[in-house]
């Protein structure tokens, strides 16, 4: 496919994904949360954000490195091959770590015979680190955070049913269960609702489980989560591309 370019309003542009890849202008940088390492890849200033937050979702991983090669973006990618961190010794899923009582009720899943010195202190440093992290993570006014995850087990579209404010199915059955948008803008949840692909807007302050996207919307944050089957690479690619085409977003910030 060629390379396309459609301005829809002043600075705000749509473009494609064959685009070549630009090493020089890719820059590379650290940062972490309680001692959890993410690898931050900047291509040229702009105002979405990617999030890779699960080291076993290969697959997911795969499609953010080749589309920050191309696109204008800054990706945050765990510094990790497995699902789970530690974070003072305790095993951890990182997208609950978002909240205190997120991670508490996670980290009481993940560590047995867990004391309560341990896992407040272990609270304590994600409460004294969460604001630092989200400020970097999180887009410039107007931008946009997306999450690309995959789902290994029997995690579906399903699971998000009832805890979500607005829904839009095409096809609930498998494996395109699977595959789905979770959003935080209600403006963005109408445009994806005309895509081929199921969707839910979770906007409202409900069932606080320390994921990032209830995070991002308590903060007004736009925020996309692009969930796929581990493995379905091109059917993920296609729901960024829709993504990238059909949101107004400001792919690359003015120069002061």
């Amino acid at each position: 496919m060629p390379n396309r370019l459609f301005i829809l309003f002043p600075l705000l542009f749509v473009i494609g994904s064959s685009a070549e890849p630009d090493a020089k202008n890719i820059k590379s940088d650290f940062i972490d949360i309680a001692g959890v390492e993410f690898q931050v890849v900047e291509h040229a200033s702009s105002n979405i954000h990617y999030i890779w937050l699960h080291g076993d979702e290969k697959t997911a991983r795969l499609l953010l490195d080749d589309h920050i090669k191309t696109q204008p973006g800054k990706a945050f990618l765990i510094n990790n091959e497995e699902r789970e961190v530690k974070v003072g010794g305790l095993l951890l899923d990182p997208n609950r770590m978002f909240s205190r009582n997120g991670a508490k009720s996670n980290l009481q899943k993940m560590n047995a015979n867990l004391s309560s010195s341990e896992l407040n202190q272990t609270l304590d440093l994600l409460d004294k680190e969460r604001d630092r992290f989200f400020d970097t993570v999180k887009p410039p006014p107007g931008g946009l955070l997306i999450a690309l995850h995959n789902s290994i087990r029997n995690y579906s579209i399903k699971d998000e049913l009832a805890n979500s404010d607005e829904i839009s199915l095409k096809n609930s059955e498998h494996p395109q269960h699977h595959n789905f948008f979770i959003c935080t803008d209600e403006n963005d949840f109408k445009i994806l609702s005309k895509s081929p692909y199921n969707v839910v807007l979770q906007k409202s302050q409900a069932n606080d489980d320390g994921t990032l996207s209830r995070l991002a919307a308590s903060k007004g944050i736009r925020y996309i989560n692009i969930e796929t089957r581990l493995g379905y690479l091109s059917v993920q690619r296609k729901m960024l591309q829709y993504v990238m085409e059909n949101l107004r977003v400001q792919l690359e910030q003015p120069q002061n």
